[in-house]
């Protein structure tokens, strides 16, 4: 069979596809990006796309869809999203001088990972990892393109904790190598969260080592050069702006897994109805982008060091009392932009001319910034923060205060930023000035009143004479026929075409000079990024601790000390998000109080009394506290926690195929495993999920192992009301419950925490708030008091479906006849009624 022969065209875009069988190409051509084939048809169902055909020299049409080149980022980003790379194939030679096919190459890849736009979300990051696995251990090395930020920690070697560290760190993209285990690649695509890349083994370049220690190991530098060779393949040019790699050190901060954060909500709320409720939502009072992306680090890495928690406790406290500092420092952080973002998208080299003038109004407002900051005793760091000054003065007079969003047609610099700029542009309107004056002259001339000069692309200048007065153009005039239009015909003249190539030649070097220049501005830009970089990191830190501030202004929060035994008391503490969220009911306070020998707090009660709120308050509080925040409460002193683990909650996995209990017992032995004296653990009913003793066999041993041999401190939520008697074996263990009133037979929740064991669980109580069928409660209320006068043993199971002491029918007997009516029933109706009562009793009988 013939092989197809396709147009040069199509046999080029062909050839990159080969090349690039990865990602959708899109391939300009004019003013499109043009799909072809496969890639047509995947993109114009993914973007709601027409599909057509296009005519490539064989028989059949090629399927085609395309997008107007101008409007591709919204495109490009929703399939970005949907996990799906672009490569984008430019016009490399100017159609109009090309001779033959116009050359066209692949400018860039776009991933996940590298995609940069200023419509990405500001406040979130995009985060890529570059992942090696050795024959002992894991290191994963993240960054962040946008912002040029560099991190990198060194795992177990194991699948579980690669996987919890990519969903804690949000990232977007994961290069392995190559050659890596077929298990290991099949456990990271089934993940569903990330996309998975591939990058053969890339030898380091040795300008790239700067971004590592000296000491860095040497899978370290294997997975730096990964990273740094799908960069260049992707992004076609080395990537220079990254800042050198940060240690996550785990020493310094307070650790909590994947699973505790979610649990805490703290980046993000679990209910898709409850979107912008987590404790980073809720805390967030930053004026800038920058700012709000350090909070969530502050929140997410609470601190170990008290040094350190004093430091900004002491800021906060500074910013609290003075009123006036706080309101000019938060003023002038308002005109603070993405600095970050903007620094790096100014070294990568995609920067607008826009995003100039919002550096040019960052810098501005840095100074004043810097200066008041010099109040913040406790950060003596602030004086030595370069404020870039210098850069601001070459920089805030160069371009227009509303520059278009492009340098492709110029009009960017500043009348007097360049002489030789300045000099094409006055030739440029001398050029168009003289037009105007031509066309004066030539009316009077000719004696055409309605005779035009005008413009376009494709003839350049013209005189446009109607029809009508065609018979005054005579042969002296030099008119010359350029086109026939329908009532009028356009001339030319050799003085309109001398004329006319000064001025289009002024526009295309003045055009030229612009982007020239541009460059030049960005490049000295760059070479100051590592001062930008210090200067964005100090705003931040400030637009962080104004934030604190102004939170606990408003609120009314307290000051937490820290002490070094594991006492804990938090006097009149508060959920800080419910607290606010609760307008037209007051939120109950409840104190946290624990000895230092104490471990465990046995929490009983009803279902909806709080329980799991008291304990999710706590673990927030403590998060705020080490992470320099004041808290919702009257008075707070606190130990230092290293770890917090949680186990609130119950959902299979689904994914992996792990039933609710399999998650409860796996996430209860990551904190009987990991967590010490210093750590605090929350264990929500635990049992829960198997048969009534097996459940309380496991949760009274992992009380008492938690007891003698850990001794975290562990508030523990149970209906299991026989593990209350543990308090008179174990001194450690401590009992408190939620309080309720009861009041013929309905309940009132009191949301308050009490000292003392719950006498009992109300949980029919609660069933009946749900509003269950009467005939169900009745039947729990009668089987309940069977089991308090008889006991129960192990293997009773009473039936489901016999009840000799109220049966449904006569029930429904009783029922109707309480609500019957009789005063407004006539004879027939009566009759009818008789009729319905027989046939249920006769139901009865049989």
């Amino acid at each position: 069979m013939a092989e197809k022969k396709y147009t040069p065209m199509m046999q080029h875009y062909i050839k990159l596809k080969e090349e690039n069988p990865e990602p959708i190409l899109f391939y300009r051509l004019g003013d499109f990006y043009e799909m072809f084939f496969e890639d047509a048809k995947l993109a114009s169902q993914e973007l709601d796309l027409v599909l057509t055909g296009r005519s490539a020299g064989v028989e059949e049409k090629v399927p085609m869809c395309g997008i107007p080149y101008h409007a591709a980022n919204s495109y490009i980003q929703r399939l970005i999203k949907k996990g799906y790379k672009v490569a984008i194939c430019e016009q490399l030679s100017d159609p109009a001088t090309s001779k033959g096919l116009v050359d066209r190459g692949i400018i860039k890849i776009i991933t996940p990972g590298t995609y940069m736009d200023e419509n990405q979300d500001a406040k979130a990051s995009n985060y890529m990892a570059s992942v090696t696995v050795s024959s002992f251990e894991i290191v994963i090395l993240y960054a962040e393109l946008s912002t040029g930020e560099l991190k990198y920690q060194t795992l177990e070697r194991s699948l579980v904790s690669l996987q919890k560290a990519l969903l804690e760190q949000e990232v977007c993209e994961v290069i392995c190598p190559l050659h890596l285990d077929k298990r290991w690649k099949q456990a990271l695509e089934e993940m569903g969260t990330c996309t998975i890349s591939y990058q053969k083994k890339t030898e380091i370049d040795p300008k790239d080592l700067v971004l590592l220690s000296e000491d860095a190991s040497d899978v370290l530098k294997m997975t730096l050069a990964q990273l740094m060779g799908y960069l260049k393949e992707t992004q076609k040019q080395h990537i220079d702006h990254f800042l050198p790699a940060i240690c996550m050190n785990k020493e310094a901060n307070l650790i909590m897994d994947y699973e505790t954060k979610n649990h805490l909500e703290l980046v993000n709320s679990q209910s898709s109805n409850d979107k912008g409720c987590s404790l980073w939502d809720f805390m967030d009072r930053c004026q800038s982008a920058m700012g709000s992306r350090l909070l969530k680090r502050w929140i997410e890495m609470p601190l170990l060091d008290v040094n350190q928690i004093n430091q900004r406790q002491q800021a906060v406290s500074k910013l609290i009392q003075d009123f006036m500092l706080r309101e000019n420092l938060k003023e002038h952080l308002m005109y603070v932009y993405d600095m970050e973002r903007l620094a790096s998208r100014m070294a990568y080299g995609n920067a607008s001319p826009r995003d100039v003038l919002q550096l040019v109004a960052t810098l501005e407002h840095a100074k004043p910034i810097l200066e008041l900051a010099l109040a913040l005793e406790s950060y003596p760091e602030f004086m030595n923060t370069p404020s870039c000054q210098d850069l601001y003065q070459l920089i805030q007079g160069a371009i227009v205060p509303d520059p278009p969003l492009t340098m492709k047609d110029g009009g960017v610099f500043q009348q007097g930023y360049s002489q030789e700029l300045d000099e094409l542009r006055e030739i440029s309107e001398k050029g168009k000035n003289f037009i105007l004056e031509l066309e004066a002259r030539e009316r009077e001339r000719t004696g055409v009143k309605s005779l035009k000069i005008g413009y376009n692309r494709v003839f350049g200048y013209y005189i446009e004479v109607r029809n009508g007065n065609l018979s005054a153009i005579k042969e002296e005039f030099g008119y010359h026929a350029k086109q026939t239009l329908a009532n009028a015909t356009r001339f030319v003249t050799q003085e309109l075409k001398e004329r006319e190539e000064q001025i289009l030649h002024a526009q295309e070097k003045k055009v030229k000079l612009e982007q020239t220049l541009f460059k030049e501005l960005l490049d000295t830009i760059k070479v100051r990024l590592f001062d930008l970089h210090a200067l964005a990191s100090t705003l931040s830190t400030i637009d962080v601790l104004v934030s604190l501030a102004i939170l606990a202004s408003e609120k009314g929060y307290v000051c937490p000390s820290f002490h070094t035994d594991q006492s804990v008391c938090i006097i009149e503490g508060k959920h800080p998000i419910l607290d606010a969220r609760m307008k037209k009911k007051k939120y109950v306070s409840n104190d946290w109080i624990m000895k230092d020998e104490e471990s465990v707090q046995l929490i009983t009660g009803p279902n909806m009394g709080g329980k799991s709120t008291y304990m999710r308050q706590n673990a927030l509080l403590v998060v705020m506290a080490q992470m320099g925040s004041f808290i919702p409460a009257k008075k707070a002193e606190l130990p230092i926690f290293d770890r917090i683990f949680t186990r609130i909650g119950a959902s299979d996995d689904i994914l992996t195929g792990k039933s609710t209990f399999m998650v409860e017992m796996m996430e209860a032995n990551v904190a009987l495993r990991y967590a010490t004296k210093r750590s605090l653990i929350l264990f929500d009913e635990i049992g829960r999920g198997t048969a009534t003793y097996d459940g309380m066999a496991l949760a009274q041993a992992m009380l008492e192992y938690i007891n003698e041999a850990i001794q975290a401190k562990t508030l523990f939520s149970t209906h299991y009301h026989e593990l209350t008697q543990l308090d008179q074996q174990h001194p450690g263990i401590t009992n408190v419950h939620v309080d309720v009133k009861e009041q013929k037979g309905e309940i009132e929740f009191r949301y308050r925490v009490v000292e003392g064991k719950a006498d009992k669980s109300y949980g029919i109580n609660v069933a009946r708030l749900a509003h269950l069928p009467k005939v169900v409660l009745d039947r729990a209320n009668q089987l309940l008091r069977d089991f308090e006068s008889q006991g129960v043993s192990q293997d009773y199971q009473p039936s489901l479906f016999v009840m000799d002491q109220v049966e449904p029918k006569k029930s429904e007997i009783m029922e109707r006849l309480q609500n019957l009516d009789v005063d407004s029933m006539t004879p027939r109706d009566a009759q009818d009624f008789l009729y319905e009562l027989k046939k249920l009793a006769d139901a009865i009988e049989e």
